[in-house]
């Protein structure tokens, strides 16, 4: 068959209507469109991941920046853009980013995963995450550190709270079992103070070893920082300038 012919035939094929009214599509023009459709369902699953994910990270910038200027003072005017009224604009927009993004899963071939309260990697107890870290480093960069995760070092005010991570620290420590919590007496020496700067409520200290002694074997500073010891499941004090690792912590999103 001339090449003419084919094309002729090819051509008539095409514009051959069906029983039913439509126009019957070659196999590889339905695969093209197919794959066009799928490439475009990915381009918008991710943009709509990156959205999700510096969305959080505000939320949780919002939230520190709420927790270390402190509540308004009774009676001052409500401002709409200050950091709590920014806050719950936020969280409704991440809020209708997880609807989207959980129906535009419904018509995309990938698995879509499920929004949650917490980050990835992050345990979820009650209205707050904790993170534990795999790798050590000082006090202040552990501090550093949870901070430019969006979250700080974490605050015990409450019996459940510490008993809760003594027991996920022991769980998931091995034979670390030293880890950074945000306690210290850096500004002034005997006035233990939480990152948020907030007193203690509940001490945790270890009664054995006389804690806290502000030891001298720290060096010239002594023993200004304080880890939660998952095996005595009580805290000690010990020089900031070690390497442990440490729980970060961080205000649960929630999604209703």
């Amino acid at each position: 068959m001339e090449e003419g012919e084919n094309y002729s035939s090819l051509q008539e094929f095409n514009e051959e209507p069906t029983p039913g009214g439509n126009r019957p599509i070659l196999e590889h023009s339905d695969g093209s469109q197919g794959r066009k459709r799928g490439i475009e369902c990915l381009r918008s699953q991710t943009a709509l991941l990156m959205l999700i994910g510096f969305l959080a990270s505000i939320c949780a910038n919002i939230v520190l920046t709420v927790l270390l200027i402190g509540r308004p003072q009774p009676g001052a005017s409500v401002d709409s853009s200050s950091p709590g009224q920014k806050l719950n604009s936020v969280h409704r927009r991440y809020i209708q980013l997880c609807k989207d993004y959980t129906a535009l899963g419904l018509s995309c071939s990938k698995t879509v995963k499920q929004c949650s309260e917490c980050p990835e990697g992050w345990l979820h107890v009650g209205d707050q995450c904790y993170y534990f870290s795999s790798d050590k480093l000082d006090w202040l960069k552990s501090r550093d550190s949870c901070a430019e995760m969006g979250g700080h070092l974490t605050i015990l005010h409450t019996v459940e709270q510490h008993e809760t991570l003594e027991k996920e620290a022991r769980r998931i420590g091995g034979f670390d079992y030293h880890f950074w919590i945000g306690l210290s007496d850096i500004e002034l020496e005997g006035d233990w103070r939480w990152v948020d700067n907030t007193t203690l409520q509940h001490k945790y200290w270890d009664q054995w070893s006389s804690e806290p002694d502000n030891h001298q074997s720290g060096g010239e500073h002594g023993e200004d920082c304080a880890t939660l010891d998952s095996h005595s499941k009580t805290w000690f004090d010990v020089p900031c300038d070690h390497i442990y690792k440490r729980i970060c912590q961080m205000d649960a999103i929630q999604l209703n």
